[in-house]
């Protein structure tokens, strides 16, 4: 029964979405891709002069052309951004060209909290009315047409709400990588799609997840989210005041911003907000968090055969170009040749590779990183 009456949500959720396109007045509308993130646990694939948005799946576009061309079908070019921080900006100016309006530049990391804080306050300089959806360079959507079609109805709602929506997606398996949002799946066709959402959850341990994926009232917290500028600001100065009042100094004084606390937007302010809501969503989806997800994909878009001998092995992800790799008696592994470096790593403890970036860090080897 449960199934079922996810599957008629689902169904009748989709009947909304395609009836509440963007409003043709949608001047105000604009589009922020967050291409700032080291990849720390995609390393060494995501190095600092070659960050992870740059990466690409078998000679494909790189997954920050492919931001760009989702937003670009229903968002003017003039209405298109980039964040990234100083690290990365050359890069990323190259990389887009003309096809955005503008490079917003940090200047510093310090997490999505005061990056995205630093975004609503430049744009709100160019238009105090608008209405901007952020969303990560680094995922991975192989088609998007229903993405564009939950998109625009979480804008449209946005546009028309003094709320911040985010986009949360049916959970396919018991992912342990991701942060869920708890929400009242009966709640959907009362409010037109867009439910209040009830409770943040952190990642999980696997068996937690696999409640999750079964309990019919979980989303995957897709890191995908809009809202009018105005209520952006008016949330952080509420709910993060000290980080507010930190990056709007920085606007006049850059030293300013390398004060503020680094802290995600979620802790910052998603977490602490009473006008918090959630689509629930279904496309294909899959944020690239880790080099055993990238691997993974790699995997199954492979054209060509690797050059590699397993022997009482099985289900290893292998990406050593121009080499034979032979496998004895081992499982589950990540292996990674970038020339230079030679990553061996579980596949179940691929998250804990950013651990060897910061060990490098401490032993100043510039060089690997």
């Amino acid at each position: 029964m449960k199934n079922l009456l996810t599957i008629i949500l689902v169904g009748s959720l989709m009947q909304i979405v395609c009836a509440d396109q963007l409003p043709t007045d949608s001047k105000n509308v604009y589009a922020v891709i967050l291409a700032g993130g080291s990849g720390e646990r995609l390393w060494p694939l995501s190095r600092l002069q070659f960050p992870k948005q740059l990466l690409s799946l078998e000679e494909q576009k790189t997954f920050l052309d492919q931001a760009i061309e989702r937003v670009s079908t229903f968002i003017p070019t003039s209405h298109i951004m980039v964040n990234t921080t100083r690290n990365h900006a050359e890069r990323i100016s190259h990389a887009v060209g003309d096809r955005v309006s503008d490079i917003i530049i940090e200047p510093g990391a310090r997490n999505t909290g005061p990056a995205i804080l630093y975004c609503c306050l430049r744009l709100h300089q160019k238009d105090p009315d608008a209405v901007v959806v952020f969303l990560p360079a680094d995922h991975y959507i192989p088609v998007s047409t229903k993405f564009v079609e939950f998109l625009e109805h979480a804008i449209t709602y946005a546009m028309h709400h003094d709320r911040m929506v985010l986009l949360g997606l049916q959970p396919r398996y018991p992912a342990t990588g991701y942060g869920y949002i708890e929400y009242d799946p009966v709640l959907v066709s009362k409010y037109n799609g867009v439910v209040p959402v009830k409770k943040f959850h952190e990642k999980p341990a696997y068996d937690v997840a696999q409640a999750y994926v079964t309990a019919g009232n979980m989303l995957w917290n897709a890191g995908i989210f809009c809202a009018k500028v105005s209520v952006f600001l008016d949330e952080f100065r509420i709910h993060a005041p000290e980080m507010y009042q930190g990056v709007s100094n920085s606007l006049h004084d850059i030293d300013c911003y390398h004060q503020v606390m680094s802290e995600s937007v979620d802790y910052a302010i998603m977490e602490k907000s009473g006008r918090i809501s959630v689509l629930p969503a279904d496309f294909p989806w899959c944020d690239i968090g880790n080099v055993e997800i990238f691997l993974s994909l790699k995997e199954q878009k492979r054209s060509t055969s690797r050059r590699v001998i397993a022997y009482e092995s099985q289900n290893s992800l292998v990406d050593v170009p121009d080499r034979l790799v032979a496998l004895v008696g081992v499982d589950d592994l990540c292996v990674v040749d970038t020339g230079e470096i030679l990553l061996v790593a579980k596949r179940q403890e691929a998250e804990k590779v950013k651990m060897i970036v910061q060990t490098l860090k401490d032993m100043k080897a510039y060089e690997y990183l």
